[in-house]
């Protein structure tokens, strides 16, 4: 029974990398919804502990809470990041304009885009996604520190239009300059 509770995680795990990876999180929904027989999970359509398969294969998709921590956190860098001035400072108000206007969304987890990992995400409106931790098995974990990063990084992205993953280190420099 153990085994074959470790074989099905292992092919949900793989599973939910390529289809997330591929379609994203709605349409792994779908897709996992209808195309995969019940007796493939222990039957009636759940993972043999009651959830619905598609729940638990887009678990990266799923968000936290910005609890206090993250808040006083970004405050205190989008402070820092003021004072400093000039592009910093730039970056500094999409940063807290998104906290300020509930644009930043924390997943779990890294996702996978195309063949990389994805640990943030930036929309042009200022809106943000950003990861957590890296992997569901905690192969590696982010610091508070790193999921700032991830955010300036987005940040930057916005402020300054960076939206071209072939100068993807553009918006690196931004927060490499604004961090030294």
């Amino acid at each position: 029974m153990l085994r074959r509770r470790l074989l099905q995680r292992t092919f949900v795990l793989v599973l939910t990398g390529v289809v997330t990876g591929a379609s994203g999180c709605a349409s792994a929904h779908s897709a996992l919804a209808t195309n995969y027989p019940a007796a493939l999970d222990g039957g009636a359509g759940s993972n043999g502990d009651g959830s619905p398969v598609a729940e638990r294969l887009c678990d990266s998709c799923a968000t936290l809470p910005v609890d206090a921590e993250i808040v006083r956190a970004v405050e205190k860098r989008v402070a820092e990041l003021k004072a400093r001035g000039g592009h910093c400072s730039s970056y500094a108000a999409v940063l807290e304009s998104s906290l300020k206007g509930g644009q930043i969304t924390i997943r779990p987890f890294m996702w996978r885009v195309g063949s990389q990992l994805a640990s943030g995400e930036a929309k042009p409106n200022g809106e943000m996604i950003l990861a957590r931790e890296i992997d569901s098995l905690n192969v590696g974990l982010r610091t508070l520190d790193d999921l700032l990063r991830s955010m300036e990084h987005e940040a930057a992205h916005i402020a300054f239009r960076v939206n071209n993953s072939f100068i993807e280190d553009h918006a690196d420099d931004y927060v490499r300059a604004c961090r030294t």
